[in-house]
């Protein structure tokens, strides 16, 4: 074996071949090839409980394990008030909120606490709370770093081993899954920081002035549920104010003596104003994008149902007018997702 170089002297070439003499050039062995597919995916590593579609129960329930929800009353410096008698805390939007989650016993596979948003009102109960455009669209642009499937969410959670899981298009609930941790030396609880990224006040496909409870449960990785427990949530400018108004108002309700009977006085019937417009209308407006049309038709749909509800108690010759015009824009949201 020789060779011959222009760069190295004799001397060096001769250094170099007996170096080398007799060894197998071999700068790398052969290996299998690494493909992406032979990695395993996020839910090998974790399963984690399935989005839900139906009306949550909101009936406590501590369960097995004794699961308990906490949470820290001194709020005045935080931007939060919370209040024991009506289970209500009231917040600015993006004001950090702790809470603090208690299990006794629990098993060796591992648990998950899901934080679902759903409204209190039976009525809405089975729509998807989710946030507005404008704060959703406005995310998009300020933080783009924070994923599309995320920014529907009316809660967010500050453990970055948080999961955003459900779709709104697919009629299945946003919610938050926490793998649930183990507390802390000296500590019996594990706390999480939340904060709430839309109002109750914000306009369809907001919640739209409509009262919200944020259901938590205790769950494994089939979704099976160990524990819940409820918290009713506004989200308002002015958290003090709001919460000192309906604490009043909620003590103002008297209650009848106890040990004695108290006749139930029938409710009178509501008058109708009798210049009250109940002609039925139909507009046409300019809309860009279909999924406006259904923004549109969702808001009138929910003001006809909310027409029916405050004068069910005057005779159907007064809520007929909004049960035709409910019925016809059901009708058109129907052909529209067709």
């Amino acid at each position: 074996m020789s060779f011959q170089s222009d760069v190295l002297s004799p001397e060096d070439q001769k250094f170099l071949y007996e170096e080398v003499a007799g060894v197998p050039l071999q700068l790398f062995d052969d290996e299998p090839t690494i493909l992406l597919t032979d990695f395993p995916k996020n839910e090998d590593i974790l399963k984690i409980p399935k989005p839900v579609t139906t009306v949550l129960s909101n009936e406590e329930y501590e369960g097995p394990f004794n699961f308990e929800v906490d949470i820290i009353p001194n709020g005045s410096k935080n931007g939060w008030f919370f209040s024991p008698t009506l289970n209500k805390v009231y917040m600015d939007i993006k004001a950090p909120f702790p809470i603090d989650f208690k299990v006794k016993q629990r098993p060796l596979h591992p648990l998950f606490i899901r934080v679902t948003p759903m409204y209190s009102s039976p009525q809405f109960a089975q729509e998807c709370v989710s946030r507005c455009v404008n704060h959703e669209y406005a995310e998009a642009t300020t933080s783009p770093h924070i994923m599309a499937h995320i920014r529907p969410h009316i809660i967010r959670c500050q453990n970055q081993s948080a999961f955003y899981i459900g779709d709104k298009t697919n009629n299945e609930r946003l919610s938050i899954i926490i793998p649930l941790s183990f507390p802390q030396m000296g500590t019996n609880s594990i706390r999480e920081m939340f904060e709430f990224t839309c109002k109750n006040s914000c306009p369809v496909p907001g919640m739209n002035r409509r009262s919200i409870e944020v259901i938590f449960t205790l769950e494994d990785s089939e979704s099976q549920i160990y524990g819940r427990k409820t918290l009713n949530v506004r989200i308002c400018s002015c958290p003090k104010r709001d919460k000192e108004k309906e604490e009043a108002d909620d003590s103002g309700k008297t209650q009848p003596p106890k040990g004695k009977k108290r006749k139930l006085d029938k409710p009178a019937k509501k008058i109708v104003s009798n210049n009250q417009d109940l002609r039925e209308f139909t507009i046409q407006i300019p809309i860009a994008g279909k999924h406006n049309i259904g923004h549109v038709l969702k808001y009138c749909h929910d003001l006809m149902a909310g027409e029916v509800a405050r004068h069910s108690g005057n005779g159907v010759e007064t809520t007929a007018p909004y049960t035709n015009a409910l019925s016809k824009i059901s009708t058109m949201i129907k052909d529209l997702n067709e």
